[in-house]
């Protein structure tokens, strides 16, 4: 575990007590001798603290008025936790991913990130210490379920939980909508497949519970089908698998786009035709006619819309909760 020095969790705690309204604006935060009792640390490291916050404007101090708290706004010490930082380019199909790390990267000079590789926060969670605000994007499971310790020094991007403050796209919702679509186009007396990846995270989690949801609300059956691996043969030679009934048409719902092309040769060997007896719906796939020739159907996230309310959020970061859904679009055929 990383050394935290102990000026440094005295200077955060009583930063989140401002944030918090604890202490409020004109009003004086205890003594050096209450502090000094109630953290059990010397008056060394009550001074260092004091003085760290002093010297940021947020808080004031004289021999006759002690201690008192300004309500001068600061900006925030904040790092930023991702597996990578892509390369943000702006070719004919666009990265709509990109745009979200556009309008971060735009930002840096006025926060100065620091950006920490999701590995190494995985390895030493103690780290978020160091900071007022950590903006963590799309963890993997395992750290996601240790975050809600530091619960009030997180950000999570298009992840969510209800103990944590979050920026992100309903998973759940947009994909109970595409298959709610999608049965209403086949009509009631369907065939309903959800294509399930080997590796499960948390957004296969919640698409999944979506397309459980619309075909729950329908009152209809439907057949989870399980793909052993990630790779195209491997998709491919599990859709070619599948038992259909002929005399019905098929709604197949894929929670990610890399299942589109093994659904596309499937389709041609199987002699199935898109929109007509195969309505099938995927995920980020704004450009499925230019790309590959199919109309699918999907939903294409907001990841400029992402970036902004992250923004957005640090301008406030501690001041009340922070649950957004950024909406997303639907691609319809």
């Amino acid at each position: 575990m990383a050394h935290v020095p102990k000026y440094s969790k005295v200077k955060n705690d009583i930063l989140a007590n401002i944030r918090s309204g604890m202490y409020q604006p004109g009003e004086r935060i205890p003594t050096r001798e209450e502090l000094i009792i109630q953290y059990s640390v010397t008056r060394t490291t009550i001074n260092q603290a004091l003085k760290e916050l002093v010297s940021t404007g947020l808080l004031a101090t004289s021999k006759r008025g002690g201690t008192v708290v300004t309500g001068k706004k600061i900006r925030l010490k904040t790092a930023i936790v991702s597996s990578s930082i892509p390369a943000v380019d702006h070719s004919p199909v666009d990265n709509e991913g990109n745009a979200m790390w556009s309008i971060l990267l735009a930002q840096d000079h006025d926060y100065n990130f620091d950006f920490i590789e999701e590995q190494k926060l995985r390895q030493n969670l103690a780290l978020i210490e160091n900071y007022d605000c950590v903006v963590v994007i799309q963890p993997d499971v395992a750290l996601l379920n240790r975050l809600p310790e530091y619960k009030d020094r997180v950000l999570l991007v298009n992840r969510y939980m209800d103990e944590l403050n979050f920026v992100s796209t309903n998973h759940r919702q947009a994909v109970r909508e595409l298959t709610e679509y999608n049965i209403e186009q086949a009509g009631g007396d369907c065939q309903i497949f959800f294509l399930s990846p080997a590796r499960q995270d948390f957004v296969v989690q919640e698409r999944r519970e979506g397309f459980v949801d619309a075909c729950a609300a329908k009152g209809l059956f439907y057949r989870i089908c399980d793909v052993p691996g990630n790779e195209y043969s491997d998709i491919l030679n599990a859709l070619l698998k599948l038992s259909f009934d002929k005399n019905k048409k098929i709604v197949l719902t894929a929670p990610v786009l890399s299942f589109t092309g093994a659904v596309i040769k499937m389709a041609a060997e199987r002699g199935l035709v898109f929109n007509k007896n195969l309505f099938y719906s995927d995920f980020d796939n704004a450009h499925s006619l230019m790309t590959t020739g199919v109309k699918t159907v999907s939903a294409v996230q907001d990841y400029a819309g992402m970036g902004k309310e992250i923004i957005k959020a640090l301008q406030c970061f501690g001041e009340q909760p922070v649950k957004v859904f950024v909406p997303y679009r639907l691609e319809l055929a």
